[in-house]
């Protein structure tokens, strides 16, 4: 996929500033910039004059984003990309591609904004422009049995269990509990594991979870405590800082209207119950995960 035109960087003086009714209320660092036209040197203008903003979501996180059988996009990332269209007034276009591909399309001119399934850590952030969070996630237990039901660290001594959570990020479980043996393997792969008993529950971050669970609600739960936070942001161009308070404006408007509360419902609430508004920064995020593997 190429463009006629590379965007240029954005120049801050070019942006207005919208009073929001909410201003009063709102922290500085979260006020929100928006403007109804942007001039044509900037990334917005830009994307104004093509009519069409190109979205980049993840094919491996449902429920946070997927092509359904009619070949249309759904999910949580989707409905923030399309505030994002929707804000600037043009069409949202999404394309998808497994998480670690969404951090370079920004990059190389092929999406404007991306939504990978990859927890911000400090090296990631050095080398890409993340917004702030738009959904804290946490490692959790898939496990059978009703909502009721807790299955607790504790209680799969001497067991297996199969295990999505990420190495950089992740909290293995036989580290917790020498007796607990850890399997890894696909999403799938742990999920047909589970159903036929051969492990006593999976453990990942809970929006995977979540997309695991839907397809059997009545004989799984997402259980147990929370073994990490992690949070995860969209991804824009380097450099292009104006671009990122833009959309990091248009993330907290879709707060603040209820946006995303009605796509957490949507998507997660049933698995996950309710959860509070993201309210950390990208630098508060990339602190709990500073270095590297």
């Amino acid at each position: 996929m190429t463009r006629a035109r590379r965007r240029p960087r954005l120049r801050l003086a070019t942006i207005l500033a919208l009073a929001l009714a909410l201003a009063s209320c709102v922290p500085p660092e979260r006020e929100l910039i928006l403007a109804r036209d942007y001039e044509i040197d900037t990334v917005m203008g830009e994307i104004q004059e093509r009519g069409h903003i190109i979205i980049g979501i993840a094919q491996d996180a449902y429920p946070l984003g997927y092509v359904d059988h009619n070949n249309e996009a759904q999910g949580f990332t989707v409905a923030l990309g399309r505030k994002i269209a929707d804000t600037l007034g043009v069409e949202a276009r999404f394309i998808s591609g497994p998480s670690e591909e969404l951090l370079e399309l920004p990059k190389r001119d092929l999406a404007d904004v991306t939504f990978p399934a990859i927890t911000i850590r400090g090296p990631l952030v050095r080398k890409y422009a993340f917004t702030d969070p738009y959904f804290i996630s946490h490692q959790r237990l898939l496990a059978s049995g009703r909502g009721s039901e807790q299955v607790t660290v504790e209680d799969l001594a001497g067991r297996s269990v199969c295990s999505l959570a990420p190495e950089e990020t992740g909290t293995a479980l036989n580290v917790l509990d020498e007796n607990i043996e850890v399997f890894d393997a696909d999403p799938q792969g742990c999920l047909r594991l589970l159903q036929r008993d051969r492990v006593a529950a999976l453990t990942g971050p809970d929006y995977l979870l979540a997309g695991l669970r839907d397809g059997d609600r009545d004989n799984l739960v997402v259980t147990g405590e929370q073994l990490t936070t992690e949070a995860l942001g969209a991804v824009l161009e380097r450099g292009a800082s104006a671009w990122v308070d833009f959309v990091n404006g248009v993330l907290y408007l879709a707060e603040q209207e209820g946006d995303w509360q009605a796509a957490y419902r949507d998507t997660m609430q049933d698995a996950l119950g309710p959860r509070d508004l993201p309210t950390m920064t990208l630098e508060e995020a990339a602190a709990l995960y500073p270095a590297g593997v």
